[in-house]
């Protein structure tokens, strides 16, 4: 159990964490607090449509740019950089929810509740690539599974957690309050990531700049595997934003709302018992060819059991088995990615999975409002799982490089 630890031994890893943990914090609580704010102040509905159009919005637009972009010569820079503009348009907001007060039309409150909400979406978009790009410049290839793993623990408490403690806090301190923490998270974090030093032998030649820019686009070539990899995330996207709408619909039709809340429950317990089997070791001497199979299987399972299965029990099981076995295989297919031997191939790497997954999850939430209105809920049902299962089958005759196959990123 000691050897679980063994990253944080590591040189900036420490302080890596920790600024994930205190700008992810307020991160967490930020969904719920939004949606209720955007209630409270229109209840019919179309306010919040609005806002979370802008996030959208934002993230597509931010990452156009960082799949345009080269790569940082230190991503930690651009990490930091991302937290200060967060910390602005949250602390921007806050400094106008003060100034006016609770007197403001709707309409204008909501707008400026979709241009904070734009520009936090944009910013988060160049976030999660640059911390992609710094493990592997970070963290030596043996520790980065486990690295990894304990950055998915992390998101997985804060799902499980951040609902719950962002609608206390709104409900008992008010709307301000969640964007003071979410604030204040940041400036922490920005300090705490201005610590880590990265060797000057870790840096990426330099013809490329500090942030990303999009002025030198740079499209390289990533290999064979790794494209139908993506491919295959996409439609696990798909199936996870598919089962967000068709889980709850499904389950509580055939059975109950608590029936359903269980279900989530066993479905968050999953997803963190996938982070913690990876952190441990448990799945190591799988391929990740073979564990995406099984992922790809097991959600389609899940799927099928919300539209076919009304035993509580197993609908249950297949939530946390699938969840599992999603979140085991993306820890590895992270940890592939960063295994590649280019510098320009892990930033495409991690900007196009960020794509995948950002298009894919609305796409299968999108998918299921068709089905609904159109009737063919379970005809798409069935089509959905068939599909994704499919592409576990055909990536096991993909020749996909092992992580410890594929040489680190060079140091020179």
């Amino acid at each position: 159990m000691l050897q679980t630890a063994e990253p944080f031994r590591v040189h900036g890893f420490p302080r890596l964490f920790f600024a994930t943990f205190v700008s992810g914090l307020g991160g967490a609580l930020v969904p719920i607090a939004f949606a209720l704010e955007s209630h409270r102040i229109e209840p019919s509905g179309w306010g919040l449509t609005v806002v979370l159009l802008a996030l959208w919005s934002g993230r597509f637009a931010g990452m156009f740019i960082v799949q345009r972009s080269r790569p940082a010569r230190n991503p930690l820079r651009v990490m930091i950089s991302s937290d200060l503009v967060r910390f602005a348009a949250q602390a921007g907001l806050l400094v106008w929810l003060l100034i006016t007060g609770t007197g403001e039309s709707p309409g204008g409150a909501i707008t400026v509740l979709s241009i904070s909400s734009g520009i936090y979406g944009a910013a988060l978009a160049f976030f999660q690539p640059a911390r992609f790009t710094a493990i592997p410049r970070l963290i030596p290839v043996e520790h980065r599974g486990q690295v990894n793993a304990w950055l998915s623990v992390l998101g997985d408490a804060f799902a499980i957690i951040g609902p719950l403690l962002g609608s206390l806090i709104f409900l008992s301190l008010g709307f301000e309050a969640i964007l003071l923490i979410d604030a204040a998270g940041f400036l922490l974090g920005i300090a705490v990531l201005s610590g880590i030093r990265l060797s000057a032998g870790s840096r990426v030649p330099a013809t490329s700049s500090e942030v990303p820019s999009p002025a030198k686009p740079s499209s390289p070539s990533l290999p064979p595997g790794i494209n139908m990899g993506l491919l295959t995330w996409l439609f696990v996207a798909l199936t996870i934003g598919f089962l967000g709408t068709a889980g709850p619909t499904l389950v509580i039709e055939q059975n109950s709302p608590a029936t359903w809340a269980v279900t989530a429950a066993f479905m968050a317990a999953g997803s963190l018992v996938g982070s913690a089997s990876s952190l441990i070791g448990v799945l190591r001497e799988i391929p990740w060819k073979y564990l995406h199979l099984l992922c790809c299987v097991g959600i389609a399972g899940q799927l099928l059991c919300f539209l076919l299965v009304p035993v509580p029990a197993l609908l249950w099981a297949a939530g946390f088995i699938g969840a599992a076995l999603t979140t085991a295989s993306g820890i590895q297919w992270d940890t592939l990615g960063q295994s590649l031997e280019a510098e320009l191939e892990v930033h495409a790497f991690a900007a196009r999975d960020q794509i995948v997954n950002t298009v894919g999850v609305p796409a299968g939430m999108l998918l299921f409002g068709v089905a609904g209105a159109s009737g063919s809920t379970p005809f798409i049902v069935v089509a959905v799982a068939g599909t994704v299962a499919l592409m576990g089958l055909l990536i096991v005759f993909t020749r996909q490089p092992a992580a410890e196959e594929v040489h680190p990123v060079p140091a020179g």
